[in-house]
């Protein structure tokens, strides 16, 4: 089972919360000045103090040549940078529906994520935490008392701490109001970035609000901070959803079923057109107006029709076109099981 398997379409505008804890072992160097064997080294006090905690709870994996890293990217469990090969050695530990993932010698010697469904930020908080103090028991942090955790990246000093929703915003987006939004959340000091995270474009009218401050604050008020603006998006956006299907309902309802339609009965379809189309179904689906997809969990869909994905899925799918074709019937298949 996947993190995403468990999200609920009661969860209209939230999809997932996550919190990333930035640690580093005191008295060695950050990743990007390690050797192998001393990455090695810092991977053997993770895993040990992992193992004293967790037990056989955690199963772990060497990262480099690993062929399902691609895969581990598309569905948020690690990030691009950690997917890159280098010149020392990276583990990750991750637990049954990879909820909880701890990257070793990323950026950062460490780097803890809980990745939860919906709106669950505290809850992430606390499994991120409950990592983060059984590697503390067993290795030993570099923390200073004026500047907090010692952080490879200085926008990372202090709680270490970058807590993140994502959010599915198809009718900001409509109105034209993602830009005004990323505004006020840079004035506020929290960011908007895209499905992936920094850099990335948003796909399926996904967007990842996080914060950008991590000195001078607590990890409390950080997650409290960013909850109460995800919470005024939120309202936001169904507001905005009402007056898309009160001022534009027919042309509204035409677009949402057109894209059902294509996704029914496609062929073939690329990733960029079938994302847009989900992103319509799901619109969909959580304002009732599709009553076959009532119980279908469409971020699984959205996930699983990634290239990686596809090509896990299907390793004779090497070329874009097979992808194409695999993605469509798998679509197609999707939607026609009760």
């Amino acid at each position: 089972m996947k993190w995403y398997d468990k999200i609920s379409n009661t969860d209209d505008v939230v999809i997932s919360s996550r919190v990333r804890l930035a640690r580093n072992l005191e008295e060695t160097a950050f990743p990007q000045r390690l050797d192998e064997d001393s990455s090695k080294k810092v991977a053997l006090c993770v895993k040990q103090a992992l193992e004293n905690a967790y037990g056989e709870k955690l199963k772990f994996s060497q990262m480099n040549g690993n062929s399902e890293r691609d895969v581990l990217v598309e569905e948020h469990v690690i990030s691009p940078d950690f997917a890159q090969d280098a010149n020392l050695y990276r583990a990750l530990a991750v637990d049954g529906d990879n909820s909880l993932a701890i990257m070793i010698n990323e950026e950062d010697h460490i780097r803890i994520q809980a990745l939860l469904p919906g709106f669950n930020l505290e809850k992430a908080y606390e499994k991120a935490n409950e990592a983060d103090n059984a590697i503390i028991s067993g290795c030993n942090i570099a923390f200073d008392e004026k500047y907090g955790f010692l952080t490879s990246c200085p926008t990372n000093l202090g709680t270490g701490l970058r807590a993140s929703v994502m959010l599915h915003l198809p009718a900001l987006s409509a109105f034209g109001y993602i830009k005004s939004i990323v505004n006020l959340m840079n004035k506020i000091g929290l960011t908007v970035r895209g499905i992936y995270g920094e850099g990335s474009e948003a796909r399926a009218n996904m967007y990842q609000i996080s914060n950008q401050v991590t000195l001078g604050i607590s990890e409390e008020d950080t997650i409290q901070k960013l909850k109460s603006a995800v919470m005024q998006i939120v309202d936001r956006e169904r507001e905005m959803r009402k007056k898309l299907l009160e001022d534009t309902k027919s042309e509204t309802y035409d677009r949402l079923w057109r894209s059902y339609g294509t996704l029914r009965y496609a062929r073939k379809i690329d990733t960029n057109e079938a994302s847009k189309l989900i992103s319509n179904v799901r619109l969909a689906q959580v304002c009732g107006i599709i009553p076959e997809i009532k119980d279908k969990n469409l971020i699984k869909l959205l996930f699983e029709i990634m290239p990686s994905h596809i090509l896990s899925r299907f390793p004779e799918a090497e070329n874009a076109g097979l992808r194409d074709k695999y993605r469509a019937d798998l679509i197609r298949q999707f939607l026609e099981e009760n």
